[in-house]
């Protein structure tokens, strides 16, 4: 097993770390469009987005702590919302209604999480590792083996999750004026989206709620209040369904028809929660969660469903 070294981090290394592969992801666009011009933008996003991954890894591997990779996969689809739009039909400028909306709704899910979730890194810098990432390495045979697997798993993996949820977004932009009107299934994929929103901020406020209660027992036990009485992890089910409502605001203006694969990304996000995340986290809870056992029984894993008790 190796042995953790796990170092404190400053604020100014986690904002040179964004800072680099904001700027390595910058000279390689410009490298691809100088030397593969007719190479499509939803390839050259995906070429930008794995460079910057790999950028912010380092900087991870210098610092020995995974945890300056925690906010990429909120700051990631913001870049890329930028770069494709830059680069769609007609200019930065012309903004169609349907993307328009996915933007907007695509900043607030962002700002809502850097609001709610802020991250240490960029105010004081990190004092320790996200325990998942601490877990895993102490599985590891050593250090090299570790961050062999953290590139692999604990950056790229999720890079590419929410790399292919964008991509519906980006065939929407890439429409540009051609795009068709706005209907009903519109009304219907944005208000999954403000729901899924609404959903994570709600949950997340009754959790913290909880956590500053009497009846938590100092953390002992198990929020089962609001959105908690309906699932055991609501705010996964509120990111699922975001990217749900992307997929769905996609097939709305067409792009899904066209390319049934657009599919993929949001349904491998709601596998990789529920049968990665969820029992990751139910086996903490038991651990420290004096009544999660029974929480377990009664209630749904991720869905939002009426509860058995």
């Amino acid at each position: 097993m190796s042995t953790p070294q796990v170092h404190r981090v400053s604020a100014s290394w986690c904002w040179l770390a964004y800072a680099t592969a904001l700027a390595a992801s910058a000279a390689l666009a410009h490298v691809l469009e100088v030397s593969y011009p007719t190479l499509g933008y939803l390839w050259k996003g995906f070429i930008l987005n794995v460079a910057a991954t790999a950028v912010v890894w380092l900087f991870s591997l210098i610092a020995s702590n995974t945890s300056v990779y925690d906010p990429y996969w909120c700051v990631a689809p913001l870049a890329l919302g930028f770069y494709w739009k830059a680069h769609a039909p007609g200019g930065f400028w012309l903004y169609e209604p349907r993307e328009t909306a996915a933007l907007v709704l695509l900043w607030a899910w962002a700002v809502r999480f850097f609001w709610r979730v802020p991250w240490d890194g960029w105010k004081v810098g990190l004092t320790h590792e996200d325990w998942r990432y601490a877990q895993l390495r102490a599985q590891m045979p050593s250090e090299t083996a570790y961050w062999a697997f953290s590139f692999s798993s604990l950056h790229l993996t999720p890079t590419l999750l929410v790399h292919a949820c964008m991509l519906p977004v980006a065939r929407l932009i890439q429409q540009g004026a051609a795009a068709p009107p706005l209907g009903a299934a519109d009304a219907a994929a944005l208000a999954l989206i403000a729901l899924a929103i609404g959903i994570e901020t709600a949950a997340d406020e009754q959790l913290a709620a909880h956590r500053r209660s009497p009846a938590s027992l100092g953390g002992r036990r198990a929020c089962r209040s609001g959105l908690w009485r309906w699932s055991r992890h609501p705010n996964y089910c509120g990111e699922c369904l975001f990217h749900t409502g992307l997929l769905a605001l996609g097939a709305a203006g067409g792009a899904v028809a066209a390319e049934p694969a657009l599919c993929v990304g949001a349904a491998v996000m709601w596998l990789f929660f529920r049968f990665a995340s969820v029992p990751l986290m139910d086996a903490r809870s038991l651990e420290r969660r004096e009544d999660y056992k029974a929480v377990m029984a009664s209630t749904s894993a991720l869905l939002l469903w009426p509860p058995r008790d």
